[in-house]
């Protein structure tokens, strides 16, 4: 047994040597991936928590659609990343499910949509539709899953490069836009939610297995994981209160 319980001890040294080295850096980095489609604003408790157990913690935020964001935390480049669960993650990302998040519709106060409880897929596909001119995001994701049929109504495609983009042009009376209850939404646009069996997305956090976590990693993991959801799952269920809010 004595060989056994040395490297444990040697182990249990080791870690706490690597903790102490820790807390006497300048810095504690995280950098962390989050896909367009989320809103940062998720995340701020954590991060503050974060901000309030880590004096040198030292943030940076990188946006990007999540089979590049896989990309980077593989090569090292990124710690961690929340994204909308894709159909199917590499082998060596682990994930843990935060929260489920409700696809929405996003019209005008005066369109016909905002005096609807929901919006069925075919009457969605009646309407122009605003695209993101970044592909491979959740929300196109959505759109090729659903039966939208190509006519004339759809011929004019408008496309924003981020989300404030299109809320401003859902405002200007452009189209419609897919897009998901936890976003944040400008005043005087109208969230009807999405009637579709599948119109729900998981929110995950992701990061590489196997890989060894610094403590400031390892803190922010056990953080989200921890907290209580709801108010963000509890946006999603008031999509209908929020349209309901919005009629003229």
């Amino acid at each position: 047994m004595l060989p056994h319980l040395e490297a444990a001890f040697v182990a249990a040294q080791t870690a706490s040597a690597q903790a102490a080295a820790f807390r006497r850096r300048a810095d504690a980095p995280l950098h962390l991936g989050l896909n367009p489609t989320i809103s940062a604003r998720i995340l701020m408790p954590v991060l503050r928590e974060l901000g309030d157990r880590i004096n040198a913690f030292e943030l940076t935020l990188v946006e990007g659609i999540s089979d590049a964001l896989f990309v980077k935390m593989l090569d090292g480049d990124l710690d961690a990343a929340v994204v909308a669960e894709p159909d199917k993650l590499p082998e060596r990302i682990n994930r843990w499910l935060l929260f489920e998040d409700r696809y929405v519709v996003l019209c005008e106060p005066g369109h016909r949509f905002a005096q609807l409880g929901e919006v069925s897929a075919s009457t969605l596909a009646e309407e122009r539709l605003l695209l993101r001119s970044q592909d491979g995001s959740d929300f196109d994701r959505l759109l090729a899953r659903l039966p939208l049929a190509a006519d004339s109504q759809r011929s004019t495609r408008h496309c924003g490069g981020n989300e404030d983009h299109v809320e401003q042009m859902v405002a200007a009376g452009l189209g419609v836009a897919v897009s998901a209850a936890s976003q944040p939404v400008a005043p005087g646009i109208a969230v009807v939610p999405l009637a579709d069996p599948d119109a729900i997305r998981p929110i995950i956090v992701t990061a590489v297995a196997g890989r060894p976590h610094s403590p400031c990693l390892a803190t922010f993991l056990k953080l989200m994981r921890a907290r209580d959801w709801r108010s963000a799952t509890e946006d999603s269920r008031s999509a209908a209160a929020l349209s309901e809010a919005s009629k003229p």
